[in-house]
Formats: structure tokens, C-alpha cells, sequence
């Protein structure tokens, strides 16, 4: 992200409807960048594209908590689909904030279900991500949702599942200290932002949109507060017995972790089967060889990030669970749409920005409403679980419309800072005065 802001800076890529401006060595863009007139120092355009290159990642990457993989799946198809994740939070935020508020209300409703077994909000989490996996002896057989885990225990015998809390922050990869660091970092960035409406100095169209993404991740990390990152092996359990067995351990169970280089060979290994019978088996059989060749490349990234039913018998759903906790829906549905007209309404704040070309900045206006007016009348045509229902997405030439031109609305919002960098305002590399913020008694 901060190479591909940096390459289109330097080279000033020309704006819409305007010829290009003539072109600068790089020794002159850096002058340019660092010429300002504040004599207590500027900012540099390299200082402005860090800051939000970098809390955009917090907010993409880290901010996201996926569900837990299959016992099988080797870290590439993981890595896969994290970054699917990540790109749908960078091109659907509003997508991850139901998600996330929807297995927040599901967690909460487990805790309460089950708060005579010591379940926490945690432990809701947990069982809602696939922490718990059914074991015959030493082998996985399938993941286990939240209704099933009335016949099952950690042992096969005694009661219900029963696990500490700690037992399942210990599997998390972050912890109180790691997750507030992220809301600090998050934090600094748009209050320094704020200052600088304070103050009068220009806010970049980039540094906007980065304070976007900030306030809606900050409401999806909340809302997974308590949710483990990035696990990556549920619990075992066993079924329930009549009478008090041993569980035979059998052998040590083999696992994936065969370091970069297993999973390379792997993919090695596939590749002549591959090569000779197509990419892309058992979705476009009938289709020439050509054709699945260059479709792979999109199938198979997809295909890895949605999955099919035999796979969701190691893993749930990538967004499970598709149904919203009965009698909340209304709340929800309240919640995406504030949550969706602050996120267009922030955007809207760059109204009367200065743009490079006035094309640009018609551009601006037209994709900041349509993040807020697409949405809303999607919502209001959709009703209850069809909101989240993939096929309901599509069933409606109205449907379709409004995705496309709010998924248009998103990829001018993302294309458009980076080109209004090349022409920024000299105010604009200024630095907040801290001292100046505090009244004069």
C-alpha cells in the first residue's frame, strides 16, 4: 500500500478531465513536498502517506478476527482468506460491521444460555468460530456448532464442555495491551486530524478517508472485543459415553505444519494434474481449457475464501452464523444504518475541499452520497435474514444496481486521494502546534 501511494505521488498521475501537469524529477516532488511556510517545521507528503498507510493496515488487517481454519488447511489457503477479509473491509465495511455485530449478539445470547458452565462472552466467541472440534480417538471428524455441544464434553466424559477462559486467551494472538495499542494508534491518527480542523489547517482527501475507515474498525474491534485472534486449532471433544472410558490418545495427531517450503512442495506436487486436466475441475467442465485457465486466477482465491459445504463439516462459514439472534434484527438493522451514515456522512466532509480539477471534486460529492443513499434503500428492500442471504443479494435487477453503484461510490473514494496528492495546498504539510490548543489563562 505505501509503495503503490508512493510510485503514484511521485509520478503525478494526471486527474480526470485535465491534462497532466508537466513532469519533476524526483529531487524537485520532494522539495515541493517539504515546502511550506511554517517555520516550525512541516510535514512531509512521505510523513502523510505513513500515517495513513499504516492505519489503514490496523484497520484492514489487524482490526479483523477471522473464524478458525480447518484442522488441514495449510497457511496459504489461510493467508487467502485473510486478505479476502481484509479487502472486504476495505471495500464493505458495512458488511464487516453486521458480521461483527451478529456474532457479538450471538456470543452474548451463549454467555447467558450457558452461564451455569462459567461461559463468558469468550467462550460465546469461541463456540461461534469453530473452537470446538469433535475428535474420534486422535482423528478431527467435524467442527462442532454452539446447538450440538449439549452431547458432547472434553473428554467424552462428564458434562458439558467445560473450558477456562484463560485456556482460550492463551490460544488468542492478542491480548488486552496488543488491542489497545491498536485503539491508540487509531485514536492518535483521527484526533490529530481533529486538531487540525481545530486549527484551521487543511485535512488531505487521504488523511479523510483514513478517519472513515478508523471510526467504523473502531466499531467492529470493539464489537470483537472479546473475541480470540487468530486461533488456529479449535478444543477437542468427545461424544458423550454411558460409562466412564478412557480415551485412548492413539497416535500423535499429524498436523499441516510443514513450514513454507511443505506447503510449496504441495502445490509443486498438484501442478502437472493441474496443467493437464485444467484449473477450475468441477465448475467449468464443459468449458474449453483456455477459458478455465485464465478464470482460475479469480476462481480459486474466491472458491478458497467461500468455500462449499463438504469443507464447512472442519470449518464453519466464513461469516457464520447467518442468522441473526431472534428479536434483534430490528436493533441491528438500526445499528448498520447509523453506523452507514456516519461512514458517508465523514466522506461528506470533503464537500468543499480543495481538488485538483473540479471534475475531481464532482467525483467526490457524487460517490460520498452514494455511500450513504445505496445502502439505506438496500436495506429498505431487503427484510429480515435476506439482508444476509448471498442469493437474495442477486435476485433483483434493483439489487444489483445498488451494489454496483455503491461498489462504484467505494472505488472512486479509494482512487481519488491517492490522486489529489499530487497537488496539495502548502498549508496542508503544516504541523499541529500542540501547545497552541491550550487556552491562554
Amino acid at each position: 500500500m505505501i509503495v503503490i501511494l508512493a510510485i503514484l505521488a511521485a509520478t503525478r498521475a494526471f486527474p480526470l478531465g485535465q491534462t497532466s501537469p508537466p513532469q519533476v524529477s524526483p529531487d524537485q516532488f520532494h522539495a515541493r513536498a517539504l515546502s511550506c511556510d511554517d517555520p516550525d517545521g512541516c510535514r512531509s507528503l512521505w510523513d502523510i502517506i505513513r500515517s495513513c498507510a499504516i492505519t489503514i493496515l490496523l484497520c484492514t488487517w489487524v482490526s479483523v478476527h477471522p473464524n478458525i481454519p480447518s484442522p488441514d488447511e495449510r497457511w496459504p489457503r489461510v493467508t487467502v482468506r485473510r486478505v479476502g477479509l481484509m479487502l472486504a473491509a476495505l471495500f464493505v465495511p458495512e458488511v464487516m460491521i453486521g458480521w461483527a455485530s451478529k456474532q457479538r449478539m450471538a456470543a452474548v445470547e451463549l454467555a447467558k444460555k450457558h452461564k451455569g458452565e462459567g461461559w463468558t462472552t469468550t467462550h460465546g466467541f469461541f463456540a461461534i468460530m469453530g473452537g470446538f472440534m469433535e475428535y474420534d480417538g486422535n482423528r478431527p471428524i467435524r467442527v462442532l456448532l454452539p446447538e450440538q455441544l449439549e452431547f458432547y464434553s472434553l473428554t467424552g466424559n462428564g458434562g458439558f464442555p467445560r473450558i477456562a477462559k484463560e485456556e482460550i486467551e492463551d490460544k488468542s494472538k492478542g491480548d488486552f495491551i496488543s488491542k489497545s495499542l491498536v485503539i491508540v494508534q487509531i485514536g492518535w491518527f483521527v484526533t490529530q486530524c481533529v486538531a487540525r480542523g481545530i486549527k484551521g489547517l487543511p485535512i488531505t482527501e487521504l488523511e479523510l478517508v483514513t478517519v472513515a475507515f478508523a471510526t467504523l474498525n473502531f466499531v467492529m474491534y470493539l464489537l470483537w472485543w472479546d473475541k480470540p485472534l487468530n486461533v488456529q486449532r479449535g478444543v477437542r471433544v468427545y461424544k458423550k459415553r454411558f460409562a466412564e472410558e478412557p480415551v485412548d490418545d492413539g497416535q500423535v495427531e499429524a498436523t499441516s505444519s510443514d513450514g513454507f517450503w511443505g506447503a510449496v512442495w504441495e502445490a509443486l506436487s498438484e501442478l502437472p494434474a493441474t496443467i493437464v486436466s485444467g484449473p477450475s475441475p468441477g465448475y467449468y467442465d464443459d468449458k474449453p481449457w483456455l477459458f478455465r485457465v485464465l478464470v482460475w486466477p479469480v476462481q480459486k482465491p474466491f472458491y478458497i475464501f467461500a468455500g462449499d459445504d463438504e469443507e464447512y463439516e472442519m470449518r464453519v462459514n466464513t461469516f457464520y452464523p447467518t442468522e441473526w439472534v431472534p428479536g434483534r434484527m430490528s436493533f441491528a438493522v438500526f445499528t448498520l444504518s447509523a453506523v452507514t451514515l456516519a461512514f458517508g456522512g465523514i466522506h461528506c466532509i470533503g464537500w468543499s475541499f480543495t481538488f485538483p480539477t473540479s471534475t475531481e471534486q464532482t467525483l467526490w460529492r457524487v460517490a460520498s452520497v452514494s455511500m450513504i443513499v445505496a445502502p439505506i434503500l438496500y436495506m429498505l428492500l431487503l427484510r429480515g435474514d435476506d439482508l444476509w442471504t448471498f442469493d437474495a443479494w442477486f435476485s433483483d435487477t434493483s439489487h444489483v444496481s445498488l451494489i454496483f453503484v455503491y461498489l462504484l461510490g467505494r472505488l472512486a473514494l479509494l482512487v481519488l486521494p491517492i490522486l489529489t496528492l499530487r497537488s496539495l495546498p502548502p498549508a496542508a504539510y503544516h504541523v499541529v502546534h500542540w501547545t497552541s490548543l491550550i487556552p491562554h489563562v
